[in-house]
């Protein structure tokens, strides 16, 4: 009998907002009572068995150091995409009173004005945690995903993307407070309040790449507060597809190579556990959508390749087609979005107004 003899294969699927995968569902024969048998873990137990392997020889990562594996990575991205196709377009108004026209997601970054004083396990529970319960309170936030990075200074910093607007001077206002009660901007007004312009300048420009008016206004604004309030946020809308993968490789990146692995408090003892990305409840819940090809009365394969610009990557166990759902025609488009959104509403997903 061949090795592959007790195994069934059907033709499957399984979609998310940009992907669509096809693959075969596998399931053992039990000869005793003529069923079949699921086998979720097919691709792992078989290659353990035929390399001959087994649990114990499997080499398990004790701690991360401060780099995300590339499952989380493909997991962060997924919960980011969900996030934006779900995002319903709105026009919002600024503090200012500015319009921003077909808002559907905003990404937030949040630094440390002066040198990081604690372990960055520290820093995420006792600032980013703090400023997460505030902007959720005030503005009723419920769907976003968070990335921790660090600058070139070894300071940590994170990186948010959220369906709801929130106004940058709201989040300044809550993330400086926040800073503030941790001591970070008393270390910031010590540095800049006996500066002039040209050593302010050559601090925070030193190769005098940026436009000198900007330096100029910079410097007056913090002369004006008294150092009180640095810009310690930065605010981005995004509106297209475009923008969403350029703004997930810039700010969501995997590894940066002029990122430290740590800084000089963290050790691995006080970093065991200490999340590199986080999502909301809302979103962790959102996955694939997966399902037998007979099983549907359409074919997905054929309706994704309506799509103008559809990229196919063959690997070993699967292929995959990545597409945009805003270049399908009508028809393609609506049968996607009908089994997206109706998984979403299974799951009880709702989207920020």
């Amino acid at each position: 009998m061949s090795k592959f003899d007790k195994y069934v294969f059907l033709p499957s699927f399984s979609l998310q907002p940009n992907k669509v995968v096809s693959f075969n569902s596998v399931f053992i024969k039990d000869h005793t009572n003529n069923q079949l048998k699921t086998s979720k873990d097919f691709k792992k137990t078989k290659a353990l068995r035929f390399k001959g392997l087994n649990d114990n020889n499997i080499i398990k990562r004790s701690s991360h150091n401060f780099q995300i594996s590339d499952n989380a990575y493909r997991n962060l991205k997924k919960k980011i995409n969900w996030l934006y196709y779900l995002a319903k377009s709105k026009q919002v108004k600024t503090y200012n009173g500015k319009s921003i026209y077909n808002f559907k997601i905003g990404f937030i970054t949040l630094t440390l004005p002066s040198k990081q004083r604690t372990c960055t396990k520290d820093v995420t529970t006792n600032l980013l945690n703090t400023f997460l319960t505030e902007i959720r309170q005030r503005t009723k936030m419920s769907n976003y995903v968070w990335r921790l990075e660090f600058q070139k200074n070894g300071n940590v910093h994170y990186h948010i993307v959220t369906d709801t607007y929130i106004d940058f001077y709201l989040c300044q206002s809550i993330w400086n407070r926040i800073l503030k009660n941790n001591g970070y901007i008393e270390e910031y007004q010590k540095k800049f309040k006996d500066l002039n312009l040209s050593q302010y300048r050559n601090i925070v420009d030193p190769d005098h790449k940026q436009e000198y008016n900007l330096i100029v206004k910079r410097y007056a604004k913090g002369k004006s507060t008294k150092w009180t309030n640095p810009n310690s946020i930065d605010v981005k809308s995004v509106v297209s597809n475009r923008a969403i993968s350029n703004y997930i490789s810039k700010y969501f990146s995997k590894d940066c190579e002029d990122n430290p692995q740590k800084n000089e408090f963290d050790t691995e003892e006080n970093s065991n556990n200490l999340r590199l990305w986080f999502c909301s409840r809302s979103l962790s819940k959102l996955n694939t959508v997966t399902n037998f090809c007979e099983a549907v009365k359409y074919d997905i394969f054929s309706i994704v390749s309506h799509c103008k610009k559809i990229k196919r990557y063959i690997h070993k166990y699967a292929i995959c087609y990545y597409f945009e759902i805003s270049e399908m025609s009508g028809n393609a488009r609506k049968w996607i979005e009908i089994i997206l959104k109706d998984y979403s509403k299974k799951q009880g997903y709702i989207p920020a107004d």
